[in-house]
């Protein structure tokens, strides 16, 4: 899986959200029968958590996590079949969760264990060739929807860490084996 340029990511958003909707549904529809564990990371605990801070913040995540599915599958294919997905996703989340603690002083871990989990971060983070451009265009679309109504200021970040857990799940999924062509 080749890394994204921002172009293409761009093109490729632009061309997501000017899709006939059954394309779109069709597409969800996939997910949450083929990947219902991803589908939830989307529908699921993470939407009803920015939800709680901002409701505006969580249309939001819905949104763009509709543009991070819509890239993968369009430059990528169909995303592999996984035995025991839910499974799967739910320990893939949980070395995310665990590596993204050891990025903050704020939680108290052993300077060892912490120095590991971040050194496994980068390294995972790269073998799932996490999507920079993409992350980039996430980010600037969480900052400049927020800029319009300081109350949404107060989901930014954990908008931003649910839709870098997104892709940076995708990223595994879609490393797991050869995605199939669309």
């Amino acid at each position: 899986m080749k890394n994204l340029e921002e172009a293409e990511v761009l093109e490729i958003i632009s061309q997501g959200r000017n899709a006939a909707e059954h394309l779109v549904v069709a597409m969800l529809d996939g997910l949450e029968t083929e990947h219902p564990g991803v589908y939830r990371v989307i529908y699921g605990e993470p939407c009803d958590a920015i939800a709680s801070i901002n409701k505006d913040m969580a249309n939001l995540y819905l949104d763009l996590s509709c543009d991070v599915v819509w890239v993968f599958d369009r430059a990528f294919g169909k995303p592999p079949k996984i035995e025991n997905e839910e499974d799967w996703v739910f320990r893939r989340l949980a070395l995310i969760d665990a590596e993204l603690k050891s990025l903050t002083k704020e939680i108290s871990m052993d300077d060892q264990f912490r120095d590991r989990l971040q050194e496994r971060f980068v390294k995972r983070s790269m073998e799932a060739n996490v999507q920079l451009a993409l992350l980039k265009h996430l980010d600037n679309e969480v900052l400049k929807y927020a800029s319009w109504k300081k109350q949404r200021t107060r989901a930014v970040q954990i908008t931003n860490n649910l839709l870098f857990v997104l892709v940076r799940l995708m990223g595994e999924l879609y490393s797991t084996q050869a995605p199939k062509a669309s």
